[in-house]
C-alpha cells in the first residue's frame, strides 16, 4: 500500500538495551479501519515496540510516522492529542472513583487538550452525558455509579477501553486486552473490539496471546520473534507460514 495512506507507518525501528536488541529493524503499516495483530512469544519485544509507538520509550533508530507526521520527538501526552491511544496490559483506573467518574475524567482530558478551560468535572453536564453514552456503548451503563474496583477484572478491561474511546482515537493500541479475563469476559471484549471496527472504522494495533481471538479479529497479522518481524500477512498466510509455525504457533492454530 502507499505509505502516505497508512494511519501508522513504522520504518526500520531499532531499540537496544545494552547488548539486547529488543526491536530489530521493525517495519510495518496499519491501514485505515483495519485490525492489525502483533503476535509472538514472551520476550519477543512486543510491549517494547508498543511503548515506542505510544511515547513511553524513544527509539534508537528509525521513524514512527502517524497520520503522515513523524512523531519520534512528540511526547506521549501529545500523541494522545493527535489520536494515538494506548490501552495498557495492566489495567490503570482511578480506584477511588466511580465508573462514570473515571470516564468523565478521560472526556474532560480530551477537552483540555483541545484548549477548553479546566472546570470542575462534577459541574459539567455535557462531560457526564458523553461519559454515560460511552458506558452504554461498552455495556457498563448499569454499573456507572459503582466504584471501579467493584467491577470484575474483565469489566475493568472494558472500562479501560471506554477511557481510551473517550479520547476519540484514530489509532487504538491494545496491549493484551484479554489478559487475565475469563472465557465469557474475553468473548465480550472480542465483540467490543469487533464493534469498534464495524461502527467506528477505527484502526487498531492489537497485541494479544489469545490466538483464537487474534485469528477471529485480525485483518492482518505480524509476527515478532527476538525483536524482528519474521512474517506479516493475512491470517490465512500466517496460518500456513512454516517459519511462523516453527517459531511460535506450532500446532495450536485456530481452524
Amino acid at each position: 500500500m502507499n505509505a502516505s495512506s497508512a494511519v501508522l507507518d513504522i520504518r526500520n525501528l531499532v531499540k537496544s538495551f545494552g547488548a539486547l536488541r529488543a526491536t530489530d529493524g521493525v517495519s510495518l503499516q496499519v491501514r485505515p479501519g483495519e485490525i492489525h495483530a502483533l503476535i509472538g512469544p514472551n520476550g519477543a519485544g512486543k510491549t517494547t515496540l508498543v511503548a515506542q509507538l505510544s511515547g513511553q520509550l524513544k527509539p534508537d533508530e528509525g521513524q514512527i510516522v502517524f497520520m503522515g507526521q513523524n512523531i519520534n520527538e512528540v511526547s506521549a501526552h501529545q500523541r494522545v492529542g493527535l489520536g494515538m491511544v494506548r490501552s495498557f496490559q495492566i489495567t490503570r483506573l482511578f480506584k477511588s472513583f466511580s465508573v462514570i467518574d473515571n470516564v468523565a475524567l478521560a472526556v474532560q482530558s480530551l477537552q483540555s487538550q483541545r484548549g477548553s478551560l479546566w472546570r470542575s468535572v462534577a459541574k459539567d453536564q455535557a462531560v457526564y452525558e458523553k461519559a454515560a453514552a460511552l458506558l452504554k456503548e461498552v455495556g457498563l451503563h448499569g454499573r456507572a455509579d459503582e466504584l471501579a474496583p467493584a467491577l470484575s477484572h474483565g469489566e475493568q478491561r472494558v472500562l479501560e477501553l471506554a477511557l481510551a474511546l473517550a479520547t476519540e482515537p484514530k489509532l487504538l493500541l491494545l496491549d493484551e486486552p484479554m489478559a487475565g479475563a475469563g472465557p465469557e469476559e474475553s468473548q465480550r471484549i472480542v465483540e467490543l473490539i469487533e464493534s469498534l471496527r464495524r461502527d467506528k472504522h477505527m484502526a487498531i494495533l492489537l497485541v494479544e496471546h489469545d490466538m483464537e481471538a487474534v485469528f477471529r479479529l485480525a485483518d492482518r497479522i505480524s509476527v515478532l520473534v527476538n525483536g524482528a518481524l519474521i512474517a506479516s500477512g493475512t491470517p490465512e498466510e500466517i496460518r500456513q507460514d512454516p517459519q511462523v509455525r516453527a517459531a511460535y504457533l506450532g500446532d495450536e492454530v485456530p481452524a
